[in-house]
Order: C-alpha cells, then sequence, then structure tokens
C-alpha cells in the first residue's frame, strides 16, 4: 500500500467524512463497485481505490491465526481453511498448496493408520477442499457448536459467488472482508460504518 495515502487520524484518498460515510454505507450492504459508484457519484476509479483501502485495513486489523502474507499457489481452485473461535468469532484464509495436496491425499486414502491429518492443518476448524466443508477434529473444533461453521461457509459462499471470481492474489483481502462483516452482522449499518471508520483512521 502506498504510505502517502494515509495520515494517521485522518481518512486517506483525500475523500471527505461525508464521501466515505456514503461508501462505507453501500460496502456493508455488500453492493458492487459499480453501483457504489452511482449511488455516491463518485468515480468508479475512486470507489475501488476506497474500497481496496477498507479491505487491506481490515485483512490488517486481526493476526490471530493469519499468515502476513497469503501462500502463493497454482491450483485453480482454492482451498480455505476456516477458523470458529469458541466467543462465535469466524474468519477464513487460504491454504497452501502443500497443506492442500496433504489434505487431498487424506481424503483419497482413508484405510487404517495413514488416513491422518497433517498437524499443520489442525489449526483450522474445518477445511473448504474443491468447494466442498470438510469439518476437522482438533484445535478445539469439537467445542464449536454444530451449525456454526456450516453457516459461516454459506455465507462465505454465498458472497464469493456473487464476485463471480476473485484474483488469487486478492483472496485474503475479500475473505477478511467478508469475516469481517459476518462477525459484525448484529450491529446496525450505522454502527459497523463507524466502526469501520475508525479503523481506517488508525491505519
Amino acid at each position: 500500500m502506498c504510505r502517502r495515502d494515509w495520515t494517521p487520524g485522518r481518512l486517506p484518498l483525500r475523500l471527505s467524512p461525508s464521501e466515505w460515510r456514503e461508501v462505507l454505507r453501500w460496502f456493508v450492504r455488500g453492493v458492487p463497485s459499480a453501483e457504489i459508484a452511482r449511488e455516491t457519484g463518485l468515480e468508479r476509479k475512486r470507489v475501488l481505490r476506497a474500497l481496496l483501502v477498507v479491505r487491506r485495513a481490515l485483512a490488517g486489523s486481526s493476526t490471530i491465526g493469519r499468515r502476513s502474507t497469503p501462500p502463493r499457489s497454482t491450483t485453480r481452485v482454492a482451498t480455505l481453511g476456516l477458523h470458529i473461535a469458541e466467543d462465535g468469532q469466524a474468519w477464513a484464509e487460504l491454504v497452501s498448496d502443500a497443506e492442500s495436496e496433504q489434505f487431498g491425499r487424506r481424503l483419497r486414502d482413508r484405510a487404517g493408520s495413514r488416513s491422518t491429518i497433517a498437524t499443520g492443518l489442525l489449526r483450522y476448524t474445518a477445511i473448504v477442499y474443491r468447494g466442498r466443508l470438510y469439518r476437522l477434529a482438533g484445535a478445539g473444533a469439537e467445542r464449536v457448536p454444530f451449525g456454526r461453521v456450516e453457516a459461516f461457509w454459506a455465507y462465505l459462499q454465498r458472497h464469493l459467488r456473487a464476485k463471480g471470481g476473485v484474483r488469487r492474489e486478492r483472496m485474503d483481502l475479500y475473505l477478511a472482508a467478508f469475516a469481517w462483516r459476518y462477525n459484525h452482522r448484529k450491529l446496525s449499518p450505522a454502527e459497523q460504518v463507524a466502526r469501520l471508520l475508525a479503523l481506517i483512521r488508525q491505519v
């Protein structure tokens, strides 16, 4: 991110507070960038830059269980690791190709003791492999009530499909934004906007 776009305590990209509120008001509703541009009267390029700022801020707002940089991948379909904390907070991250292949081998080989799961994958509550959800035993997953991880995946799946495809290098940014909206879904839109404004002022 270009640091000149950011001044501590001030809003970036030379958008006024009222313009930022309008962009965020539509963002928390999951409205596409083209529609946000129409509703706010801003150029779509400015809207896209603003949304990138928001997603980067959200991706950097919590480092629990997340890599500092997403793993490189050559696979066509992303494998996702889903986390559900005991307090109900949920988030998702990309799984590396090596870990994805380990999980694939585990699914192909279910016989005897060889059907084990790699230790590194046990940090996840569930894995989404080739579009299917697999709940894991480990990392406290047994304490997550049934249906909670399934509800989070259904939410992610719906929003990812609505995007019509996300570039791999930006997948973590979108996952962070979707997870934030999911975790704050019980707040009113005005409360969500206020929290996002406070967040991007702090970066």
